[in-house]
């Protein structure tokens, strides 16, 4: 039985020290029952037959692995928030780091578009770095923290279908990445209306016209309404009448502050001599414009589907 020692101390050595012997024990059995098996069929077993038994079990690492699976880095429940935050995170930076190159191109920096791009992928790479290391050690920490596996292991254990939710069509259930889209769509918007303010500098000015810009200033209310909705969302993960009736006062708002935009142009306080020769005003008006259509459409659309989705709940 010499390769079987030797088996099982291969396998040994790829477990944790706390959990070796037990395991080495309950292996050792799970082969003398086959090795009795095989005997009773067809006698003493030579070397050659114990070999090819001990090769079908599998390598020594993929026997440890499955006796005692490694713990990932990030826990598979926590994986999808990982993503979506992660996604969020850098959709954020990257919009900083364009507002802030911009505003440096804007106020007159000797600056060739190719040097914008450059400028603009060294800030962003270089925040993205700080990021996903921060925000990956914060789910690392997370997936180890024996209080929140003990208290996921509780509210599996404690679960009885009488507790399950109410929600039977499909449309109720929120999904992680609409809530981590509306996130960071509301935050976008949050950023470039108060930037100037979060991050004020010589040169540094709002990207919209002193009359628009006081309107966003007075909107962000909506906005802050509407990230609060999202959070709750990520709470609950399925629509409630509440929240339907909140979504759809923010689309509403969303519309109306779209409507007031389309009629009061021009909405950007640009400087013509630093455009010109590279792009059109009436150009970047135009882009502007259809891009408030676009949300106002958007918006326009979730008001006649949340009103739908009240009617049914009701």
């Amino acid at each position: 039985m010499d390769l079987v020692e030797r088996y099982i101390a291969a396998v040994k050595r790829e477990l944790p020290a706390n959990k070796r012997d037990d395991i080495a024990r309950e292996l050792e059995a799970n082969i003398m029952d086959k090795v009795e098996a095989l005997e009773a069929e067809h006698g003493t077993l030579n070397d050659q037959q114990l070999s090819e038994l001990l090769l079908n079990m599998g390598h020594p690492r993929s026997v440890a692995r499955e006796f005692c699976p490694p713990m990932p880095l990030v826990s598979a429940r926590l994986m999808p928030i990982y993503l979506n935050t992660l996604y969020m995170v850098l959709g954020i930076l990257f919009v900083i780091s364009s507002l802030e190159v911009a505003t440096r191109w804007l106020s007159g920096t000797d600056m060739s578009l190719l040097l914008y791009m450059k400028a603009l992928a060294s800030e962003f790479l270089n925040a993205s770095y700080f990021a996903f290391t921060w925000v990956t050690i914060g789910f690392i920490v997370m997936t180890r923290d024996r209080k929140e596996r003990n208290k996921d292991d509780d509210i599996l254990c404690a679960w009885s279908p009488e507790k399950l939710p109410t929600a039977i069509d499909g449309w109720q259930h929120i999904r992680l990445q609409d809530i981590f889209t509306d996130l960071a769509t509301l935050l976008f918007l949050a950023l470039v209306i108060w930037y100037p303010i979060l991050r004020p500098s010589p040169g540094i000015e709002s990207l919209f016209n002193q009359e628009v810009w006081t309107v966003l200033l007075w909107f962000t209310p909506v906005i802050a309404i509407g990230v609060a909705s999202s959070l709750w969302q990520l709470r609950t993960r399925l629509w409630t009448k509440q929240l339907l009736i909140i979504n759809i006062g923010v689309s509403s708002a969303f519309v109306g502050m779209s409507l007031w935009l389309m009629f009061n142009a021009p909405i950007l306080r640009i400087n013509e001599a630093t455009w010109q020769g590279a792009i059109s005003v009436a150009n970047i008006e135009r882009s502007v414009f259809v891009v408030i259509v676009f949300v106002a459409v958007i918006a326009l659309y979730e008001i006649i589907r949340d009103l739908r989705r009240l009617l049914k709940l009701r």
